[in-house]
């Protein structure tokens, strides 16, 4: 996430099909609501590296967590507002070159672990968006990177959004000279 308006696409993601659940929508066996910074770092450690106050949303921050299996990267970004959880960003990879193969089985990985009452159709695409009855949902994004995104559909990330959304952000045109 660069700004705000990238904050607004993750909560409003294109997705080429919709599903619904009765399960909750987890991460690594967590409930959304669950996660806070002290847990996850209990879950699973000191992250790489904390990016804080972002240039246009302050109390602002973003653990990083690298953690490779096998031939597979993952870049995990976990967003926090104010200490409130808003959502995790998974960014997946190969040490080769990440397949169509590769995403499909990742992404039936997930459906075995918390949905199995959802009958995923890789022939449509592999943008997909799982919501949950709490209205948490998780999107896949297959484009240059191949990524999922776990949202909290928390008071905290609708508020963030509908109060910064009448913000303007940079132009390029005022930041660009500051590189030359």
């Amino acid at each position: 996430m660069h700004t705000l308006k990238d904050l607004g696409d993750i909560y409003s993601p294109a997705t080429k099909q919709e599903f619904q659940t009765n399960e909750l929508i987890r991460f690594n066996n967590f409930a959304l609501a669950d996660i806070n910074k002290k847990a996850l770092i209990g879950a699973i450690g000191d992250p790489v590296k904390i990016i804080d106050n972002l240039e246009q949303i302050s109390n602002y921050e973003i653990y990083f967590y690298k953690h490779s299996v096998d031939k597979f990267n993952f870049l995990m970004q976990f967003h926090f507002c104010m200490e409130d959880f808003l959502f995790v960003n998974n960014l997946v990879k190969s040490s080769y070159i990440l397949v169509p193969e590769d995403k499909r089985n990742i992404l039936k990985r997930i459906q075995n672990k918390y949905f199995p009452d959802i009958a995923l159709d890789f022939d449509k695409g592999l943008n997909i968006k799982i919501t949950d009855k709490t209205g948490n949902f998780l999107f896949s994004k297959d484009e240059v990177n191949f990524s999922i995104s776990y949202i909290y559909n928390s008071s905290a990330l609708k508020g963030l959004i509908n109060t910064n959304a009448h913000r303007p952000s940079p132009t390029l045109d005022s930041k660009i000279d500051e590189f030359f």
